[in-house]
């Protein structure tokens, strides 16, 4: 039988996909506040959903979990780019980048719980688009002799990560652990007193 041309099936597209964003930023604020114990309930709810429709998005826990830290590994890219395009003065994009991160981690701790920081394959394409925007704001922060002429966009990643899963397994870690943090992997990377607080408050995108 030849399918019937009309809105309907665009609308009901639309309404899954509309369901399936609030499903993940339900998520993300359960997972933010509870952590790994966050229920499929919990999500439903917030999300204005039935768990029928949460399901119909996402069969498995795992699926659920994937689209989540998928959406941080969106936005540790948005951070990046806003370090990229609004930081001042040249070079201390990095800089920005950096603390920018660790505020995100510090309050999104999924990705780094589950995957170590380290992407899935559902999580490559965005993953990698983030690596080639740090590896830009490495590159321009050494070409300003912001950071250490022999510094590369992976020890960035290994100095942030390394330090920001250790952080999320530890429950005690505290906002002012996480910027100290920040600013110990700066300081590693050769990054100058100027640029750093107090002397400098770090430009971060809102999270």
């Amino acid at each position: 039988m030849r399918s019937i041309p009309g809105g309907d099936g665009r609308a009901l597209r639309s309404d899954g996909r509309r369901n399936r964003d609030l499903v993940v930023r339900a998520a993300l604020e359960i997972f933010a506040e509870r952590g790994l114990m966050g229920t499929v309930e919990q999500i439903a709810e917030r999300a204005g959903v039935s768990r029928a429709t949460v399901y119909r998005s996402f069969p498995t826990r795992q699926a659920l979990q994937v689209a989540v830290a998928t959406s941080q590994f969106e936005q540790i890219h948005r951070i990046a780019l806003h370090a990229q395009r609004h930081s001042t003065p040249r070079g201390a994009g990095l800089v920005d980048f950096v603390f920018g991160a660790f505020e995100y981690n510090q309050a999104n701790r999924l990705y780094l719980e589950l995957f170590d920081g380290l992407p899935t394959p559902e999580m490559a394409g965005v993953h990698a688009a983030s690596r080639r925007t740090i590896a830009e704001l490495t590159d321009e922060s050494r070409a300003a002799g912001v950071i250490r002429p022999e510094v590369t966009d992976e020890d960035v990643a290994i100095f942030c990560s390394g330090l920001s899963t250790r952080l999320a397994a530890d429950q005690t870690s505290t906002p002012a652990d996480w910027r100290r943090m920040a600013r110990y992997v700066l300081i590693g990377l050769g990054v100058p007193d100027r640029l750093l607080p107090p002397r400098r408050s770090p430009q971060t995108a809102a999270v």
